[in-house]
């Protein structure tokens, strides 16, 4: 009640904020849902203002005046989620202010001392049980940063109170990456790839904000490439709808890898994804732990390979198909083969976004099950 009576004569309207209301709904039909609605004014609010913080004196914790934020075109991120709250008002959509606790900051108990505990603010529309953040420019209205999710916060509910909470975790399916790749072989062991990614969720935001910059997104590219195989080049890029944060990063790309297979008396061999995955290594290095493991955000990542032979060519070696369940996750192999061609079909999940220190040799092995698999290698040889 306290914290409302600090902010409530800051949310005002005026003749422009209403303007703008109608600019952000002006393309939508006029039987436009709820989420439409927040949506389209989400999207307003990101591109019309920018995220600069002055918080002087009792502006630390009071956001300025909403009429004031919306003329001058910047705010921080109280002052962003209170315009957000006052537009989405307009329309009939509650919205309420959230004092939150990143996730980074570790969980506090239920009745905080002082207001110093928060380091953030975004809003709460409980008719979507959604929770928004203003400050997220590269990400969408339905893409809660994972910074954001898991953390402690205060909803602030209109004079009525106030209710302490912890944002809930999005699930794999709305956290998802989806590749496809067609992958043909040369007796020399490099590889032409046509590669293509889908992506949804919390991570988004990140390939957004990479790739924004149209000069720099072949470099970007060809590195992140060159990680995984080493003289990679890329000979074409295309990526559709980058700076649209309400649809999925995709990114097509054509590259030339050097290296896919090596070459071996006559044969070729190569890893299950062409290589070394080492899930061990990248989550779960050390071999015991204190204190839990932060994951981040539950996800799902999806593999589509189809892997064509030189001519004259035929396969020898084959991985074989793994499933694994666990409470951790799930991961799948299969891998079908059709003459000289054959393919990889991938999933591995993570549901959980953290493991205490005694489910932690359990992670591990699972993780270690999983670099086992795809360890597996194909071989082929001449006909």
């Amino acid at each position: 009640v306290w914290y409302w009576g600090l902010v409530k004569d800051q949310l005002l309207v005026d003749d422009a904020i209403e303007k703008g209301v109608a600019q952000a709904l002006a393309g939508l039909p006029s039987n436009a849902d709820d989420r439409a609605k927040v949506e389209a004014i989400y999207e307003h609010v990101i591109r019309s203002t920018r995220y600069v913080g002055l918080e002087f004196g009792i502006h630390g914790y009071k956001p300025y005046r909403t009429t004031d934020i919306y003329n001058r075109r910047f705010g921080d991120c109280k002052d962003k989620a209170s315009l957000l709250k006052v537009m989405l008002g307009l329309v009939g959509i509650e919205a309420h202010l959230v004092l939150v606790r990143t996730r980074d900051q570790g969980r506090i108990g239920e009745q905080p001392a002082s207001l110093s505990a928060f380091n953030h603010a975004i809003v709460y529309v409980p008719s979507l049980d959604l929770f928004m953040d203003g400050t997220a420019e590269h990400s969408g209205a339905f893409e809660l940063p994972a910074g954001d999710q898991g953390a402690s916060v205060v909803v602030i509910e209109d004079g009525k109170g106030a209710s302490f909470r912890t944002i809930p975790y999005s699930t794999p399916d709305q956290n998802v990456e989806d590749f496809t790749l067609e992958v043909a072989l040369a007796a020399d062991g490099h590889a032409d790839v046509d590669y293509a990614m889908l992506l949804t969720g919390a991570d988004s935001a990140a390939w957004r904000s990479t790739l924004e910059a149209p000069d720099h997104r072949k470099e970007q590219i060809t590195k992140l490439f060159g990680g995984l195989f080493p003289g990679t080049t890329v000979s074409s890029l295309a990526t559709p709808g980058i700076d649209d944060r309400r649809a999925p990063v995709r990114v097509d790309v054509e590259l030339r890898v050097p290296a896919w297979a090596t070459p071996q008396d006559g044969a070729l061999r190569w890893r299950t994804l062409g290589y070394e995955a080492a899930l061990v290594r990248a989550l779960a290095a050390q071999p015991t732990r204190e204190h839990p493991l932060e994951l981040g955000v539950p996800s799902r990542e999806q593999r589509h390979i189809r892997y064509t032979l030189p001519r004259g060519y035929e396969f020898a070696t084959l991985p074989t198909n793994v499933r694994i369940d666990s409470p951790f996750g799930h991961f799948e192999l299969q891998v079908v083969r059709a003459g000289a061609s054959a393919s990889v079909e991938t999933v591995y999940e993570l549901r959980v976004p953290r493991v205490e220190p005694a489910d932690y040799s359990e992670f591990r092995e699972f993780l270690g099950e999983i670099d086992r698999a795809l360890a597996q290698a194909f071989e082929a040889k001449p006909a």
